[in-house]
């Protein structure tokens, strides 16, 4: 019985870890998202290694663009690092946000657009 037991919970736990890798996995960008242009904004906050971050999203007309959410991903590689977090829309085509980080230093910076059940991950933003 703990052997049927053992191998119904270990069967379920790989079920769970593969199933929640496929959705980012299979998660494709679509000619909409591709076609905006990002620029990100940061600057520090009044609080220690707090970061106030600014994402401008834009077509290839310059005309300002919505997308359904904006997500910024920050990785100190050197030290293993992670932060993230979800941006606000103020107006159109502009999203602003609040991460502390868990030090100062060089971060890498990757904005991750999602628009319906598509997703556009953009490294290396240029920055203001």
């Amino acid at each position: 019985m703990k052997i049927i037991n053992g191998f119904i919970l270990l069967l379920l736990a790989v079920t769970i870890f593969y199933g929640c890798g496929k959705s980012e996995e299979s998660a494709v960008s679509n000619k909409y998202l591709d076609n905006i242009n990002v620029s990100l904004s940061d600057q520090p906050t009044s609080k220690d290694s707090e970061h106030s971050y600014e994402v401008t999203l834009k077509n290839n007309e310059n005309k300002f663009v919505n997308v359904d959410s904006v997500e910024i991903i920050l990785k100190m590689k050197s030290m293993s690092h992670k932060a993230d977090g979800k941006l606000k829309r103020v107006s159109k085509g502009v999203y602003k946000g609040k991460v502390k980080l868990p030090m100062n230093g060089s971060w890498d910076k990757t904005i991750v657009l999602k628009q319906d059940k598509f997703v556009r991950k953009v490294n290396g933003v240029s920055l203001k």
